[in-house]
């Protein structure tokens, strides 16, 4: 059967399908990659200048008997709702431009997602009866079109009628004989009835495609459909999501915090920095070239204190009392103090005298906490003159592995650059990791409170033959009521051998170096590769 307005392509596409009624979702993406369609073929289908109210726009070019042949057209943040495809058995679609892809598992009354994705252009997909998926433009500036071909081996005038849209907001399935479009109008709707339960990072994602599509709409579009903006923006941060993500995370994640479910662990992660890149654009925040921004304002809670409770308050304790030292007497400079909290501790707990103790720090944003503790310079370690302060210092101090930080190159000047601030006879004492410390790193970090989390995502990489622990990073704040979600990116630290760094120091320290678990306090033989903590502390006399 000859349509004289179809491309040779879809053309083929459509004579394959009038003869053949049974196929597979397999069978139909091969169908459709093997037609090498062009995006410039569906051109006369494309609908840019769909209606707001529309999620995206849509075409039928060709209606068979007991099939559909569709372009979708997608400008740059457009996205379907939740879908399933009606009364499809059978189809494919395929993608001319950066698509982002997610499927869904509804089962016993719950749905999650199964796996969010890019696509690749020209990128294909089977399409059955059984699948809820969403797709969508994630692009700033890409508009792109898409092919869509729906079957059933019977003839049925709607072969997408009776689709399900899942409303995550309302908490219903609509049946709906149209567009999946996001707040739709109740004219649009055949009929309702209960959705399933969605997992946190689901629930998260839906309300917030939700609402960028209502921020797009017209106020009276989505009003009538009985939707307000507020409602849809508080949902995703609302201040009882600490609960559902809590529950979430420990269904996920082990009594140690590391993650048991890699799969649901990547969605999350992914969600979550999503929800960050929504609330910065809402909070119409300035640049921050701070990679520590906002992050600084968490660390004590999930980073900060618990390492100070762990082990550091024990080795300052240690240090004094092995090494005789008498705080009072001493003046201390701290290389990376962050935001201060173990220096406030020497200076409360260990008396060391206000005026005798100083931070440095790269981080206006660590040093705009700590400077509330302890006086604090901004100066990077690596560019310090010598005697910083105009004297110097009878100790000097590097906590929670500040050199591993720095240019892996630049570990040794570190070491250098610490022992020239110090007077002879002086001391240095600082705590690092060992090459194996992921094998102690944890993916969930909480306050004690739980009221800030954070999810780590470490791994291992090796960069110009030096070996880095890569560890990105997402901040969950509950602590003002709602939800605040920080990416705060990907950190890395460098990892020398133990024996290595022993050697760098004594090198510039000829007095003596001394290398201790951090954890148990025991003394590290020059032979060994790690320790039991896999953090370790240097103590070293100039």
């Amino acid at each position: 059967m000859t349509n004289h307005f179809l491309p040779p392509s879809l053309q083929s596409i459509a004579n394959h399908l009038h003869q053949n009624r049974l196929l597979t979702p397999g069978q139909m993406r091969k169908l459709l990659l093997d037609a090498n369609v062009r995006p410039e073929e569906l051109l006369p289908w494309a609908d840019f200048d769909h209606p707001d109210a529309d999620s995206y726009g849509r075409k039928m070019a060709y209606k068979g008997p007991n099939f559909e042949i569709m372009v979708m057209s997608w400008k740059p943040g457009d996205f379907s709702s939740i879908h399933d495809h009606g009364h499809t058995q059978w189809g494919a679609v395929q993608v001319f431009g950066p698509a982002e892809h997610a499927t869904f598992r509804v089962d016993s009354g719950r749905i999650s997602t199964l796996a969010r994705w890019q696509m690749e252009p020209y990128e294909a997909v089977g399409v059955h009866h059984d699948l809820v998926h969403q797709m969508g433009n994630p692009t700033a500036d890409q508009p792109f079109l898409s092919l869509h071909i729906y079957g059933e081996p019977e003839d049925d005038p709607s072969i997408t009628g009776d689709a399900r849209v899942f409303d995550l907001f309302k908490q219903q399935i609509q049946r709906v004989n149209g567009g999946v479009f996001f707040a739709l109008p109740t004219a649009a709707i055949g009929s309702t009835e209960p959705a399933p339960v969605p997992d946190f990072p689901t629930k998260i994602r839906f309300h917030i495609e939700l609402f960028r599509r209502m921020r797009q709409m017209a106020p009276l579009d989505y009003e009538r459909s009985g939707y307000t903006l507020e409602e849809a923006q508080a949902a995703i941060f609302a201040p009882e999501n600490r609960d559902f993500l809590l529950r979430c995370l420990e269904t996920n994640a082990n009594a140690d915090g590391r993650q048991t479910n890699s799969v649901y662990w990547r969605i999350l992660n992914r969600e979550l920095k999503e929800a960050s890149k929504l609330q910065r654009e809402l909070q119409d925040e300035q640049a921050q070239n701070d990679r520590f921004h906002r992050y600084a304002e968490f660390y004590d809670a999930v980073i900060g204190q618990p390492s100070f409770d762990q082990f550091m308050r024990q080795y300052l304790e240690f240090f004094t009392r092995q090494y005789g030292i008498s705080w009072p007497d001493q003046t201390v400079l701290s290389l990376g103090c962050g935001t201060g909290l173990a220096e406030r501790h020497l200076i409360d707990q260990f008396h060391v005298p206000y005026a005798q103790l100083w931070g440095t720090d790269v981080s206006p944003a660590m040093l705009a906490e700590a400077r509330k503790r302890i006086q604090a310079w901004e100066l990077d370690l690596l560019h310090m003159e010598e005697n910083t302060g105009g004297h110097p210092w009878d100790i000097v101090y590097s906590g929670l592995n500040v050199f591993h930080y720095l240019p892996h190159t630049a570990f040794e000047q570190a070491v250098k650059t610490a022992a020239s601030q110090l007077r002879p006879g002086g001391y240095f004492l600082g705590d690092f990791i060992t090459p194996d410390h992921i094998r102690w790193y944890p993916n969930i970090l909480y306050s004690r409170d739980k009221q800030v989390i954070s999810l780590r995502t470490p791994q291992l990489i090796e960069e110009q033959g030096a070996m880095f622990q890569e560890s990105e990073i997402v901040n969950i704040s509950f602590a003002d009521g709602p939800m605040e979600v920080t990416y705060a990116g990907k950190h890395q630290r460098f990892l020398p051998p133990m024996n290595r760094v022993r050697r760098y120091f004594e090198r510039y320290f000829a007095s003596g170096v001394d290398l201790y678990d951090a954890v148990t306090l025991a003394p590290i033989p020059e032979a060994a590769d790690s320790c039991p903590s896999t953090r370790y502390i240097v103590i070293a006399k100039k």
